[in-house]
């Protein structure tokens, strides 16, 4: 047989690309050999019962931190040498877990987590209630949805009774009031007796708006003290200008002249006018308040010989940004009667020295020009922060400014605005309490100073928007009036909704038994028992708990409530799982 030359063949079209191979099966797996790390999907049913994993495994990890009986969830550090948390606040364990081994469990884990911990970072608590309720709703939802039922139905559904709930839940609500009250609120959110007792008495104090500073102690024990007045976390520019007073590192100056700026203060020459038209109208001391300060006029101000005569105390403009600068200079202009002077504007000091009787000329408008100084009754100055003390007899100012601020808090659109506006209002109404928080373990004296913010908040919110009754009593109450409110007849969505929420509704309740040591049976003990009657898991007792001062606070109630309520019917909405071969790193939630 002769051979035949044949022309060389083409090389196939796909030499030097890559190839592409098809999608993952319904299963997840990839087709083909030697598939890529590429896309993956995920189809159901496996998309819903990957979710469910992910989901119970955060609720696991959470539940035994619900009731006043929590018990620790201990999470190993990064670094060897030390110790485990050992944490009891729900967001704060599911902010611990992340990246699960199971992909597909991980994204309903991290579905959950962002919501518990966008909770917890709105109230500082509610987060245990909220995870039992959401795993509750959705375990239920998906077995509904398996059965055939409509995903879009139900989450509507799910959200007209979660308005009943809501309804029902504000009728409960009443102020709380009294030392003893607050005390036991916060013994309800920490779990210490003896940092309620001392909570509770400092809020009976300063109100919801008042300031709180928590600090590290010196002694074992827990400690607090009242100041009057009003301050800002600034010092003295240098630890010198504290000499001569009666206590180290603090000097007090009655009647004492105050100069407000953001400006820049580089020559000492600057300060002689200022000086001189003070000492002319018998002022004794100032408080200079600016942004910057050079050493020159550091050296000058502690140069003074004769601080008896007259002193100076130079302090930096309190905030971190122009704006915060501008908002505190604003509310001590309010408090001391002074005309702040912004570098902005193109301000000097030599436009607080010109007095009316310096200006040169006859326009009438010049000599109608008033004063820049403000006055305090009393000016405290330490390393860190420094006070006033207003002697101002003229409300009306004060009142209209603090009004409008209120007004501000209302229309605040994100957390950090609103906390910045409450510290300001809190300054203004004056209610100063210092919190010294001491233990014999540093570590165990760390976690009661976060444990005495997070319920402080919880004091502000509850002095706020109110009480209802705790351990999950009032969501158990709520039941009687989703179970009464009318449902269409044969619409099973609906009737399906319905009974999924009031089922979640019993979660905590529950929970908070189990976590105790009773059986499922012990809630049925409150059949027939009236709507505020609940078990106080302390004794195994059925008590009146408002009487028995277990209570919650109810903003957190229905924030907690709300969330996982939304969540749920989201989380059931969802089909398909999209895997990206190489997603972007974030360190937040």
């Amino acid at each position: 047989m002769s051979s035949k030359a044949y022309p060389p063949r083409s090389p196939p079209k796909h030499w030097g690309k890559r190839r592409r191979y098809p999608l993952p099966d319904a299963s997840g797996r990839g087709r083909g050999r030697g598939r890529l790390d590429t896309e993956r999907l995920v189809f159901q049913p496996d998309a819903s019962l990957s979710l469910q994993r992910g989901i119970n495994l955060i609720v696991d990890a959470v539940r035994p931190t619900l009731g006043p009986i929590p018990r620790a969830v201990a999470v190993s550090q990064a670094l060897e040498d030390k110790p485990p948390e050992l944490l009891d606040k729900g967001g704060l364990i599911a902010r611990r877990i992340s990246d699960l081994p199971d992909r597909d469990a991980d994204m309903g884990a991290m579905l959950l987590r962002q919501m518990l911990w966008q909770l917890y970072e709105e109230c500082g608590d509610g987060t245990a209630t909220a995870a039992v309720i959401f795993q509750s709703i959705t375990n239920d939802g998906l077995k509904y949805l398996a059965a055939g039922g409509n995903a879009m139905r139900l989450r509507a559904h799910l959200g007209a009774c979660l308005d009943i709930v809501l309804d029902a839940l504000d009728e409960m609500t009443r102020p709380i009031s009294g030392r003893e009250q607050l005390a036991q609120l916060a013994e309800c959110v920490c779990h210490d007796p003896e940092l309620a007792e001392k909570l509770g008495e400092i809020f009976d104090f300063i109100g919801e708006h008042g300031q709180l500073d928590v600090r590290r102690g010196h002694t074992r024990a827990i400690e607090h003290d009242y100041m009057k007045g009003m301050y800002w976390k600034r010092g003295a520019v240098s630890r010198a200008m504290l000499r001569g007073g009666k206590e180290p590192d603090r000097i007090v100056m009655n009647n004492c002249a105050i100069l407000l700026s953001d400006l820049d203060i580089e020559d000492a020459k600057d300060l002689l006018p200022v000086i001189t038209t003070l000492m002319r109208a018998g002022a004794k001391a100032l408080l200079l308040v600016g942004d910057k300060f050079s050493e020159t006029v550091i050296n000058f101000i502690l140069n003074n010989k004769e601080p008896d005569k007259f002193r100076i105390v130079a302090v930096k403009t309190p905030g971190s940004t122009d704006d915060q600068r501008r908002a505190h200079l604003s509310d001590m202009a309010v408090i001391t009667g002074a005309i702040p002077l912004f570098k902005a504007a193109g301000d000097t000091l030599a436009t607080a020295a010109a007095r009316p009787n310096d200006l040169q000329g006859d326009d009438p408008a010049k000599h109608a020009r008033p004063s820049y100084f403000g006055q305090a009754k009393q000016v405290w100055v330490e390393r860190t922060m420094f006070g006033l003390v207003s002697d101002r007899d003229d409300q009306g100012e004060l009142t209209e400014h603090l009004a409008d601020l209120l007004e501000l808090v209302e229309d605040a659109r994100d957390k950090d605005s609103e906390t910045f506006l409450r510290e300001r209002i809190g300054k203004i109404l004056g209610g100063v309490a210092i919190l010294r928080i001491g233990d014999a373990l540093p570590s165990r004296m760390d976690s009661r100073i976060a444990s005495a913010k997070d319920t402080a908040k919880s004091l502000r919110r509850a002095l706020r928007d109110g009480i209802v009754p705790g351990a999950g009593i009032a969501l158990l109450a709520c039941r009687a009036a989703l179970d009464a409110s009318p449902v269409e007849a044969g619409d099973s969505d609906a009737r399906a909704a319905q009974r999924m929420l009031l089922r979640a509704l019993t979660a905590p309740i529950s929970t908070i038994c189990q976590n105790a040591g009773f059986d499922s049976a012990k809630v049925a003990e409150l059949n027939g028992e009236p709507p505020e009657y609940g078990i106080d898991v302390r004794s195994g007792a059925i008590v009146d708990v408002l009487e028995a001062g277990i209570i919650d606070v109810a903003s957190v109630t229905e924030a907690a409530l709300r969330s996982a309520v939304t969540s749920a019917a989201l989380a059931l909405t969802i089909d398909v799982l999209l895997h990206h071969a190489q997603p972007e790193e974030s360190y937040t939630p």
